[in-house]
């Protein structure tokens, strides 16, 4: 790989003053997957996907899948077996990866903490979607709150039905002020897309009177891809996830970063970074029935302000 960092990225990491631990963590980033992590990724029946559609719109989707779901043909590429994904198979990602190719991937396991980044180009080859990597990286365990899936030897498939709309419902409202996960999906520029995990205590993102998103940034790994892309792409996506009834929260809208937020309040949010950023929702899709998994909690990550 030539460049690991875009310009936005790079922006970011001198305003905060993080170049040199940004270059040194950026070693990790590279365009094929790590021996060890490929037993990683193919045991993994969960995917988080970022893809954009005709207009431009970045939308984040929860793929669930039987074991084996997600193969890795060799350290250069990833394939998602369609015909073994079990979640709904209307989802917005399957319809916006034929006008916009890129797709961001996280795979993460919620109960060892463990996640791996992928981003790439993708085709369908019948049944199969092949992503090309373009970059494969880890990240580290922090923010994420331990959950356990319960594993049956086969998920099982059911109908799931969707609501749409611009104004978030009151059904909406109360979800994301009372999440403790939800995942990111940003666009750089050009339009290579990522995908990324948010975590915290409940209540860590807050809904203004406008209902706008207001989302703490915790110190992290230096790296600043959302933050990056938003600087370049103010467009983004967000998926939470109800992990008890099985039920997703798709939204996509305007991003905007907020820097030097120093009062004693705005110190203790942020665990001292005085960062924020802003949402916007413009469109969201609620679907019911989007699985039928079983998760238990297990802990709140103990890095959470």
């Amino acid at each position: 790989m030539a460049e690991v960092y875009h310009e936005g990225e790079k922006h970011i990491q001198q305003k905060i003053g993080e170049v040199a631990i940004a270059n040194r963590n950026g070693a990790v980033i590279t365009d094929t997957i790590i021996k060890g992590a490929i037993n990683f990724i193919e045991k993994q029946p969960m995917a988080i996907v970022s893809s954009a559609n005709a207009a431009g719109e970045i939308w984040v989707s929860l793929l669930i899948g039987n074991f084996g779901f997600t193969k890795v043909p060799h350290p250069n590429a990833i394939v998602f077996e369609k015909d073994s994904i079990i979640s709904n198979p209307g989802d917005v990602f399957y319809k916006n990866i034929t006008v916009h190719p890129q797709i961001g991937s996280l795979f993460i396991e919620l109960d060892s903490r463990r996640r791996f980044r992928i981003n790439g180009s993708c085709q369908f080859k019948e049944s199969q979607i092949e992503v090309k990597i373009m970059e494969a990286f880890p990240n580290c365990p922090k923010y994420i709150q331990r959950r356990i899936l319960s594993l049956p030897e086969y998920f099982e498939r059911i109908v799931s039905s969707t609501r749409e709309g611009n104004q978030l419902t009151d059904e909406g409202i109360s979800w994301i002020k009372n999440a403790d996960t939800f995942f990111v999906g940003s666009s750089s520029g050009e339009g290579r897309l990522d995908a990324n995990h948010r975590g915290g205590k409940p209540g860590f993102v807050e809904m203004l009177d406008n209902g706008t998103l207001k989302i703490p940034d915790y110190q992290g790994n230096s790296l600043y891809n959302t933050f990056g892309n938003i600087v370049q792409n103010p467009k983004v996506g967000l998926l939470f996830i109800d992990f008890e009834k099985g039920e997703t929260l798709q939204l996509t809208g305007r991003a905007e970063l907020l820097f030097d937020q120093k009062s004693e309040t705005d110190l203790i949010k942020t665990a001292g970074t005085g960062r924020y950023w802003l949402f916007n929702t413009d469109r969201w899709i609620h679907t019911e029935n989007h699985h039928k998994v079983k998760w238990n909690f297990l802990e709140y990550s103990p890095f959470n302000p």
